[in-house]
């Protein structure tokens, strides 16, 4: 007998029945790597702002990798990153008495992951820490590490595991929406939920979420290009101003820069990686904010 079957038989006997499952479909795999690519431009500045803060510095962070050791360095520096995400995965697992298995895999030839699993069942607040707990530890020690060295470069796996823990927020989002005694179990390729027979089901949808995100950050990419790229100097030009910068100078923050010329010209700069960070930042919140869960 199959570990699920035999987990399935255990909830009802104990009076548990399935409240909700989640299977990831080849369009809901399609719209979490849209939705980690997203949050890749989203994080990126970010650690990379947070890292310019904590050391005082004042000029652009470059990444000139011109030598093929430098690839391949920061190639391995995302892979172990990943290793250690789904390591602690396992470890918090192993905290509550479950017997991880790690695996890697490719959703629908869309999505590429790796994961750990179990056939334990866990509690509400157990796979909560489960589930949060790479996206939390790997965060803060990586920026006390990429600060103790000098390392902002490091700022390419912080980012590249925040992103892929978008996932893992948008389950635990829908998880932490029932009450405490339900019971959660990984199945590799989604999740179920146990519950009693009186207990509210949340009606989650990764469509809403992400046609939200998708709306959100079109319009806001939109908006500040087309603003900062034609409307914004424009304006600025006709008023006589001498120099306008948005964000800090010289630093990862920088956003746009604005200078008149002689002649009455003008020259102006955009931080492209810094729209894309501040669109997806807008279509992140309008998503959420807009894709409320419903309750059955």
């Amino acid at each position: 007998m199959n570990p699920t079957s035999l987990n399935n038989q255990k909830m009802q006997h104990r009076g548990y029945q399935i409240l909700d499952e989640l299977t990831v479909t080849r369009p809901l795999a399609a719209k979490f790597f849209f939705l980690a690519t997203g949050g890749f431009f989203l994080f990126l500045p970010v650690f990379l702002a947070i890292y310019a803060f904590l050391t005082g510095t004042n000029q652009d962070i470059n990444f000139a990798f011109s030598q093929v050791q430098g690839w391949l360095g920061t190639l391995l520096l995302i892979v172990l990153t990943i290793v250690l995400h789904e390591l602690i995965h396992g470890a918090v697992m192993s905290i509550y008495g479950g017997k991880p298995r790690y695996g890697v895999g490719l959703s629908h030839f869309v999505l590429p992951y790796a994961y750990a699993t179990s056939s334990k069942v866990f509690t509400r607040n157990q796979f909560l820490q489960i589930t949060l707990a790479p996206f939390a530890i790997i965060s803060i020690l990586g920026v006390l590490l990429m600060v103790g060295l000098q390392t902002p470069w490091l700022a390419i796996a912080l980012a590249i595991n925040a992103a892929g823990a978008i996932v893992d927020v948008w389950v635990s989002s829908i998880v932490w929406r029932y009450p405490r005694h339900i019971l959660a179990e990984d199945t590799v390729i989604g999740l179920r939920i146990y519950g009693k027979s009186g207990d509210r089901r949340v009606a989650h949808s990764a469509n809403n979420l992400f046609w939200n995100f998708l709306t959100g950050f079109a319009i806001s990419l939109v908006v500040i290009w087309l603003g900062l790229g034609f409307v914004l100097p424009v304006i600025l030009s006709m008023l006589g101003v001498e120099t306008l910068t948005l964000g800090i100078p010289d630093t990862p923050l920088n956003l746009y820069q604005y200078q008149r010329t002689d002649g009455g010209g003008f020259l102006s700069s955009i931080q492209f990686i810094n729209v894309l960070a501040l669109s997806s930042a807008v279509g992140l919140i309008y998503g959420i904010n807009n894709s409320k869960p419903k309750t059955k």
